[in-house]
């Protein structure tokens, strides 16, 4: 079975388990409210509010992982509500451990499916898109070819970032004269977040920019780009 169908599988698996644990909390949690005289109409909501801010919160956690911002907000509601729903769910149980452990089970499966479907996520994103063969390329200067008219064409990178599509060099060379022009200081990371490529290819660019004696802010930068193309490699 290859990765791609191992990654499927489990992530099929644990959708169906978070499900299962869902409908078990859920109709553990609709009994209480019509225990504890909800109207039948609304009865329905107390579980969806309960577990399903406990889901909520939880994809909020990674919606924030993504974004590079403190998820301590999300993470303190995911926990109360679990704790919540657990209590719930164990009041509607029969006085007797075991029982009150077999409701409990429940909200913790549910909690601990919806986190391991969220790391799946992470793990699939991290998948590098480059072949091994590509991929275990040693890094250094682009090849360069003979060109009739005596300038080179811009080569699209083959590592370590195959997937960056064509224009991304001149796109990463752009935003780092811009950044320098402004006076800042420019950053692999944010050249990448610019230009739409990987943070490695950013920081790869930044270093060459920075060697280059053409670069924007060097004196004599703009005599060396108006007597060479931008796009020469190999010097």
């Amino acid at each position: 079975m290859t990765g791609r169908w191992t990654y499927r599988v489990s992530a099929a698996g644990v959708i169906v388990l978070a499900a299962a644990a869902f409908t078990l909390s859920y109709d553990a949690l609709h009994q209480l409210a019509l225990d504890s005289r909800v109207r039948p109409a609304l009865a329905w909501l107390w579980p969806v509010v309960i577990d399903g801010t406990i889901v909520v919160a939880l994809l909020t956690v990674l919606a924030a992982k993504r974004a590079t911002t403190r998820a301590a907000y999300p993470w303190a509601l995911a926990g109360l509500f679990s704790l919540a729903s657990v209590a719930f769910n164990i009041a509607h149980a029969p006085d007797r451990p075991v029982a009150q452990l077999v409701f409990a089970m429940a909200p913790v499966a549910l909690v601990l499916t919806t986190h391991l479907l969220m790391q799946q996520v992470g793990w699939r994103r991290s998948i590098p898109g480059p072949p091994a063969s590509v991929a275990a390329q040693p890094d250094g200067p682009e090849p360069t070819y003979p060109h009739p008219s005596g300038n080179q064409p811009e080569l699209q990178p083959t590592s370590p970032d195959r997937r960056a599509p064509m224009g991304a060099r001149a796109r990463v060379r752009a935003a780092y004269e811009a950044q320098v022009a402004a006076g800042q200081t420019p950053t692999g990371a944010g050249l990448a977040r610019v230009a739409g490529v990987s943070e490695r290819y950013g920081q790869r660019l930044l270093a060459e920019f920075t060697a280059d004696p053409a670069r924007a802010d060097h004196p004599n930068g703009d005599d060396q780009r108006r007597s060479q193309p931008d796009h020469v490699e190999g010097r």
